[in-house]
Parts: structure tokens; C-alpha cells; sequence
């Protein structure tokens, strides 16, 4: 293995001796007779690992070490300290000074060898990691610029087109709504004097190409479109000769079961029922014809007022899948501070990037179950809480029992919201088994 290695030894035997070892195995060593010698050195030109005696008359080994540790140049550089004392309390002072490992004389070479060896290598990975991790954030820099000025021209688009008409068929009124998918207006379909709501998308890299355009065009009917009462309707979709990509739907009123929840900490079994069992009617019929909602959460179950009641309806059917967004684009998004979704209803195995199926639905819809009935998140995981330790809890910690929150949660309910958030997807029940769970 080859390596730089500077050796601070008072005693010239010592140092011919380790200079010997280190560079017949093919390490470059240079070698310092004291410690403000061995400073002078490591400041000019940083080894890659120092062996620092401790006993020495200028400058003890303790000592450089913490003026080494001082500079934050070189405070990485990796210490293994040497001495002919075979005392622990010695080796303590040593690790306590800043030392990574310790050395006793006289040398073994081979114990010597695999000593430097392992801290070399610790070293040039740690130095490794700091570089992407300077890449990463070099990256995430540029790449906030760049949500930046896409939000700052959403937010201007969607400014100025109120009032226009889309390919002459949809007027565009007043915005009534914005997400992470985009701003939602009332309109006008002009030729059959019927309201509409219309969501306008935000641009993104699919927009790219024409071909991603068409391909986009062509996934909207399958991925939009569930036939069932409590799915919003979506009427139409398009890109607009502007180059605007919109879906045209049913024009509901009312509030968002994200907003009822923000208002009632938490809400009865009964009322849970009520809200939950059709949203469980609609995922049944969208994964018997393969379709994955992957954004289940509060914000899209929508409370309709009807006229003559209310009525449950799920939103925002398919667009993930029609953006080609990613569990990673959404908690980057989050990162970022866009409100694309919350890595508290992601799947764990849509949080590793793995392969996933209709069963992703089911651990979001035990999110939400487990919200709606303790007003709380499975992990207990708030606004504060950093995103890398939500996405740890996700995928390493058990989430808390639902009846230690709420003990009037019947058995049977309680069994299938744990087992819908259980990380392993086969684990998962159906999601007409909730349902009955839910209906008693």
C-alpha cells in the first residue's frame, strides 16, 4: 500500500527503524526529529497519517497533537502515537489528546503495518465522503437556484394567465388553490357553459422533448381516470399550444380533509369511517385496473359539498406517475421547500428507490388512518423534525402502537393500520380488509 506518512520520533534509531518498515511496504515517510519541527512539516505539505511519539524533550507527543488538532487544515490528519510504556493510563491521555490508535515499542513490523494500513484508509474514506459531500451540497445549491427561478416563473404564469382561454375551449379564472403539482383555477368550458376546475402543471423536465410531451399526453387517461364516485373526475387533459400542460375536472367545494384535520386534532372512529371507507372504495378499484394513487395524504381527500351531502373524493389520481416524480424528487422537493408531498406517507420502499407496487398506497393510507384517529404521525414526527431523521424513523424504527394514542381504536381497526405500516409490503393487508376493519 502506498501512503504519506510523517514519523516524529526524538530518537534517530526509532525513526530509521519505522522508516524502514513503512517504506519497504511503499509508503513515502518522511521523518522529524521534535514536535515544532513535525508543525512546520504538516503545515507545509499535510501527510496522509502522523506516528507521534509521546516522550519527547521539546514538545511532548500530547502537545502536538493538540496544536495539530488546533488547525483546522489539518485537524484530520490521523495521529497514532508511539511509546516504549505499556501503561493505560498513557494510551487514555493518548486518545483523550486526539490519537486514533496506539503504538508500542520496540516495533512489530507487521502490527505496525496493519495499524497505518486501516487508518490510511479510514482517512482517504472519511476524505472522500467530505468531497461528495461538498459536490452534494455544490449540487443542491445549483439545483435550488434552479427551483427557484422555475417557482418564481410558475408563480408569475400563473399570475398572468387569469383571465385567458386555453386553445379557446377553457377559460381560466380566478386561482382557487396551489400545490406541489401546481395551481388549480375555476374555469369555464365555453362551449357547454359548465364550470370546471382547472389545474395548470408546473413546468418540469418532462416537458423537455416532444416526444416527452406526447408520451405525457398519451398517460393521461389511464393514470387521471378512475371510474368510481369518490375519484375526482377529470374531463380532459392537455398541452396547450403555449405549451402549458393542464387537467380539466370537476369543480368541487368545500375543504380538504388536510384542513378539517388542522382544524380537529383528531377525529372519531365513526367520522373516520365516514372519510376513510371511500377512500379505501376508490385505491380498490384503481389497483384492480393498476393504477398507484402514490400521493395518499391528507391534502387529497377532499371534502365535497354536494348540494345534497357530502361527498369523499380522491385527487390528484396519477400525477406522480404522469410527472415521473420519485419518492427521492419528492423529499428533495421537501428539502428544497417545495410543497410536492411529505416523506411522513411515503413508503419505505419508494424512500429507498426499491421497486413498489399498490402496497406504497396501503402504508400511506395507514399514515393517514393512524393521523385522522390520534391527531398525530406514527412516529411522532412534527414540522420540526429534520427530514433525514423522519426518513430514518420510516425505515428503521417500529411506529408506535395506535390504541397506547387512542385505546377507544377498535382491536380489529387498530391490527390492520399497524399492519398496513409495517416496511415490508407482503406484510401489508388489503386494502378492502381496512375497510371492513373501518365499516365494523
Amino acid at each position: 500500500m502506498s501512503g504519506n506518512v510523517l514519523v516524529v520520533d526524538d530518537a534517530a534509531v526509532n525513526r530509521m527503524l519505522l522508516q524502514g518498515i513503512l517504506g519497504d511496504a511503499g509508503y513515502t515517510v518522511r521523518v522529524a526529529s521534535g514536535g515544532s519541527e513535525a508543525l512546520s512539516m504538516i503545515e507545509e505539505s499535510p501527510p496522509e497519517i502522523v506516528l507521534l511519539d509521546v516522550q519527547m524533550p521539546e514538545m511532548s507527543g500530547f502537545d502536538v497533537c493538540a496544536r495539530l488538532k488546533s488547525r483546522p487544515r489539518v485537524a484530520n490528519v490521523p495521529v497514532i502515537f508511539i511509546s516504549a510504556l505499556e501503561d493505560v493510563s498513557e494510551k487514555v491521555k493518548a486518545f483523550e489528546a486526539g490519537g486514533v490508535d496506539f503504538v508500542t515499542k520496540p516495533f512489530e513490523p507487521a502490527e505496525v503495518l496493519v495499524r497505518v494500513g486501516t487508518q490510511v484508509k479510514l482517512f482517504r474514506a472519511q476524505r472522500e465522503l467530505q468531497q461528495r459531500n461538498v459536490d452534494l451540497l455544490r449540487r443542491n445549491e445549483q439545483l435550488a437556484r434552479a427551483n427557484e427561478r422555475t417557482e418564481r416563473m410558475f408563480v408569475a404564469l400563473s399570475t398572468v394567465i387569469t383571465g385567458t382561454t386555453i386553445d379557446g375551449t377553457y377559460r381560466i379564472d380566478e386561482k382557487i388553490g396551489e400545490g406541489g403539482f401546481g395551481a388549480v383555477f375555476r374555469g369555464m368550458h365555453l362551449d357547454l357553459r359548465r364550470p370546471v376546475a382547472i389545474k395548470v402543471l408546473r413546468p418540469g423536465a418532462m416537458q423537455d422533448t416532444i416526444e416527452q410531451v406526447a408520451r405525457f399526453r398519451n398517460e393521461a387517461v389511464t393514470a387521471c381516470r378512475v371510474a368510481h364516485k369518490n375519484a375526482v373526475e377529470v374531463f380532459d387533459f392537455g398541452v396547450s399550444s403555449d405549451g402549458i400542460a393542464y387537467l380539466v375536472m370537476e369543480l368541487l367545494n368545500g375543504r380538504s380533509l388536510g384542513a378539517l384535520l388542522r382544524e380537529t386534532r383528531a377525529l372519531s372512529v365513526e367520522r373516520c369511517a365516514e372519510i376513510a371507507g371511500p377512500v379505501c372504495d376508490v385505491l380498490s378499484v384503481a389497483h384492480a385496473a393498476g393504477i398507484v394513487h402514490r400521493d395518499i395524504k391528507p391534502d387529497n381527500v377532499f371534502l365535497h359539498n354536494a348540494g345534497d351531502g357530502e361527498v369523499v373524493k380522491v385527487v390528484d389520481f396519477g400525477i406522480a406517475k404522469l410527472l415521473d416524480v420519485t419518492a427521492t424528487d419528492i423529499v428533495e422537493a421537501t428539502r428544497m421547500g417545495a410543497v410536492v408531498g411529505t416523506p411522513s406517507y411515503i413508503a419505505p420502499e419508494r424512500l429507498l428507490g426499491r421497486a413498489y407496487d399498490e402496497r406504497a398506497d396501503i402504508y400511506s393510507l395507514g399514515v393517514l388512518l393512524y393521523m385522522m384517529l390520534t391527531g398525530e404521525l406514527p412516529f411522532r414526527e412534527t414540522a420540526g423534525t429534520p427530514l433525514g431523521e423522519m426518513i430514518r424513523l420510516h425505515l428503521a424504527e417500529t411506529p408506535h402502537p395506535i390504541r397506547n394514542v387512542n385505546a377507544a381504536i377498535p382491536e380489529p381497526l387498530a391490527d390492520a393500520i399497524m399492519r398496513a405500516l409495517n416496511r415490508e409490503p407482503a406484510q401489508r393487508p388489503p386494502v378492502l380488509e381496512i375497510a371492513a376493519a373501518l365499516r365494523g
